[in-house]
């Protein structure tokens, strides 16, 4: 089918007092489906009990139980798929209304309010903008450098202060050996 074909179709379809309609009738079966759904989960709880709770040796009534079990799950299942499906279309429906009218606005005329004067203007304000964004880096870079220039010091000057404490203890302990060696003399 031509595009021209769907998109006609779309347009139609998301703009037709009709389709609307049919959308409003598939929220109310919606509804509808719903309640069904509850009551065919309440149904499948119901008769999982009954046959949990039922010892039962006649195999006619056993028969039975599978059978209402087996329809239970099949109504909650129809039901579940139903809705699903219902979701689909409704969601599907209200995105094509979507496309459709960001489709009409964007080929609606457009009013330029820039002209190339604002826009060499605008180049310019953002050049500014980097230039204060590289002097800023620089900036940083410089402060990271002089922190390491400062670690170094810090770390040497910790190097040599060890250094002294230890000289210092050494030569205390050869004053004191002395100090000994005087006052035993």
């Amino acid at each position: 089918m031509p595009m021209r074909w769907k998109r006609g179709m779309i347009t139609w379809s998301s703009q037709s007092v009709v389709a609307q309609r049919v959308i409003y009738g598939v929220r109310i079966a919606f509804g509808f489906v719903l309640l069904l759904f509850a009551d065919a989960v309440m149904r499948l709880r119901r008769v999982q009990e009954e046959r949990s709770k039922s010892r039962l040796i006649d195999d006619h009534a056993i028969c039975q139980q599978r059978v209402q079990q087996f329809y239970a799950q099949r109504n909650t299942y129809l039901t579940g798929i139903t809705m699903f499906l219902g979701l689909i279309l409704i969601s599907t429906h209200s995105l094509i209304a979507q496309i459709v009218t960001n489709g009409n606005a964007s080929s609606a005329p457009r009013i330029v309010t820039s002209g190339p004067s604002s826009t060499k203007a605008e180049v310019e304000r953002l050049k500014g903008k980097l230039v204060d964004a590289n002097k800023e880096i620089d900036e940083l870079k410089r402060k990271d450098r002089d922190m390491e220039t400062l670690k170094k010091q810090a770390d040497s000057n910790h190097d040599e202060y060890m250094r002294l404490a230890d000289r210092c203890k050494e030569l205390e302990g050869q004053l004191a050996s002395k100090n000994e060696s005087k006052k035993d003399a």
